[in-house]
């Protein structure tokens, strides 16, 4: 390696760690709620003992795809709708990356609702471990 090679590398690999240090401390587990790995959820669905499962995203991203049996609330609505959250198994919530997630948590918390799981790995993880997706269609209740 040249000198010159070697000055770029030592003065952009500075700025390239820290760029990515946020990513790796918003990826720390942070979450307030015990959480279900995709492969967890995915056994549970479908039975008596099925949490509800409440997507947090925009109704756009919920339409391109999510979890079946999935109902979309918009973090932005959850407030207003907390009486659709309320199950006797609890509520499964997620996004795509976990940061809305993780805003959700303390207003359902602060609300009474203390039953509440999040996806570990966030919908990310779901689609990498090729679970069933559901498309389109916005699911406004789930019963």
């Amino acid at each position: 390696m040249s000198y010159r090679e070697s000055f770029r590398v030592r003065r952009v690999l500075p700025w390239l760690l820290i760029s990515l240090l946020p990513c790796h401390v918003s990826a720390a587990d942070d979450f307030l709620s015990p959480g279900l790995t995709p492969a967890e959820l995915q056994a549970k669905l479908g039975t008596t003992g099925a949490p509800l499962v409440v997507d947090v995203r925009q109704p756009g991203e919920f339409g391109i795809a999510h979890i079946p049996g999935a109902i979309n609330i918009p973090l932005e609505e959850i407030e207003e709708r907390l009486e659709e959250v309320r199950h006797e198994n609890g509520v499964l919530i997620y996004c795509i990356n976990g940061s809305r997630t993780r805003q959700a948590e303390p207003i359902l918390y602060t609300r009474s609702i203390d039953n509440v799981y999040h996806l570990e790995g966030a919908f990310y993880a779901w689609l990498r471990g090729k679970y069933p997706i559901d498309r389109g269609g916005i699911k406004k209740s789930g019963w």
